[in-house]
């Protein structure tokens, strides 16, 4: 048993597995995601949807997901890239689905005696499978995936603690600057760029990979908590 592992009632009634909330992880590349067909013995089983389970008492949303996906899938953190993060909250409980995209060549399998089957889906053939009804309610915006966050900091925003907070919980999608999107997630995870006294040219570079926020000052930092 880990510590997360039990049952709880959130303020509106609902039973929820996970002490401490739950994650799993939605790995996405070239038109397909990755999904579990979950084993019929589990809750709600024989249904498709993703690695993931109950996070533990020390452990962010992140660290759940990679957990779960590396005990149910075999996929390995290191072949992964988080982008962000959709929060279903359930009053007092969440189920947090980290989004990601594969690092590499991923084939995932069903790792232990919670799966059927674990593989690659085409995403326009989710719809048609009988889904989890969890994830069945966040797929229409899970699969709105925004372009990759990069976080572009000077020396004096570096030595900021806000810094380290961002790169664990993300970037709120509300308080994206003007003409960055955040498609369906709740936050997305910045890529963070050590630019030192080059940051403005930096910024102007990564600009083509991707979204980019500048923070020079730690007070470019705070209006994205």
């Amino acid at each position: 048993m880990s510590s997360g592992d039990g049952w709880t009632t959130c303020a509106a009634g609902h039973r929820h597995w996970g002490l401490f909330g739950a994650a799993g992880l939605l790995l996405v590349g070239d038109g397909q995601v990755v999904l579990q067909h979950r084993a019929p013995w589990t809750h709600q089983g024989d249904t498709w949807g993703i690695p993931g389970g109950a996070r533990d008492s020390h452990e962010d949303a992140v660290a759940a997901a990679l957990r779960e996906a590396g005990e149910e899938a075999r996929l390995s953190a290191s072949d992964i890239e988080p982008i962000g993060l959709y929060v279903d909250d359930h009053q007092g409980w969440s189920y947090t689905t980290v989004v990601a995209r594969a690092a590499g060549t991923v084939r995932p399998y069903a790792a232990n005696a919670e799966s059927v089957a674990v593989r690659w889906h085409p995403v326009a053939e989710v719809t048609g499978l009988p889904l989890h009804p969890g994830f069945a309610s966040a797929w229409g915006r899970l699969q709105d995936v925004p372009p990759p966050l990069f976080l572009v900091v000077g020396h004096a925003a570096a030595d900021d603690p806000l810094l380290g907070q961002l790169c664990r919980t993300g970037v709120a999608t509300e308080r994206l600057p003007a003409g960055l999107a955040g498609g369906g997630l709740t936050r997305l995870l910045p890529r963070v760029v050590y630019a030192g006294n080059r940051a403005r040219s930096v910024a102007r570079d990564y600009a083509g990979r991707g979204q980019v926020v500048l923070a020079v000052e730690p007070a470019d930092l705070a209006p994205l908590a």
